[in-house]
């Protein structure tokens, strides 16, 4: 296979979400889940590829653009998810890095809402405003919270069984804006902002409980050492 066609396979190992078992593997690279592979910024991602077999595009390409890999518009993206499987809640994958947002930027306006709901630092805002995922090992498995009340819909959490927000396309701006409404109303209740700020206050806690802990650590630590 010529190096200008290149195909790159995801298996979904970890969940088995899509189905690629007829998909030829001669000459692809195959990865046993591109979630992973993304996250821990797999330098076989940049090998050019111009055919993908994984799931939905939107979810592929905001892989790739957070590997650090973004693919041109001219790669194909094949959907292989099987729309009959959902997301496993084995508790044996609590701890596990594929579970985390990716962020469609194409969608993302930076309003930093997700930013301020994570608790667990998931998030971080640059200097110029832009969100990123900072820290994707942080995020809790099988909680797709954040994607719920993105007003854009632009997180997406490859894993999840539900559409949109698990990169699939969206056709219907309209119900799309009604079922963020919905899910805003039921996460956070009437007042957003002020429930914003109170997970903010409760994040910036969390995060200096964090800090006395390794500080108390690090002083154990040394005290070990010179006795």
């Amino acid at each position: 296979m010529n190096d200008e066609k290149k195909s790159l396979i995801c298996q979904c190992a970890e969940r088995g979400l899509v189905d690629v078992s007829g998909v030829p593997v001669e000459g692809a690279e195959i990865v046993p889940d591109l979630c992973k592979a993304a996250a821990e910024k797999d330098p076989i991602l940049g090998n050019g590829f111009a055919e993908i077999h994984a799931c939905h595009p939107r979810a592929v390409r905001a892989l790739f653009n957070f590997a650090g890999q973004p693919l041109p518009d001219s790669a194909r993206i094949h959907n292989h998810r099987n729309p009959l499987i959902r997301q496993s809640d084995d508790p044996s994958m609590q701890s596990n890095p594929a579970w985390y947002p990716v962020i469609d930027y194409d969608r993302c306006t930076s309003c930093g809402q997700c930013h301020e709901f994570c608790l667990f630092g998931v998030y971080e805002k640059e200097a110029g405003g832009k969100i990123v995922v900072s820290n994707p090992a942080s995020c809790k498995n099988n909680c797709p919270a954040c994607a719920r009340i993105c007003p854009e819909t632009a997180i997406i959490f490859p894993k999840v069984g539900e559409s949109p927000i698990n990169g699939a396309g969206i056709s219907d701006e309209t119900q799309r804006q009604a079922n963020v409404k919905i899910n805003v109303d039921e996460i956070l209740g009437g007042d957003v902002y002020a429930a914003l700020n109170a997970r903010k206050q409760k994040r910036q806690s969390l995060m200096n409980e964090k800090k006395l802990e390794k500080a108390l650590a690090e002083r154990r630590s040394c005290s070990e050492k010179k006795t």
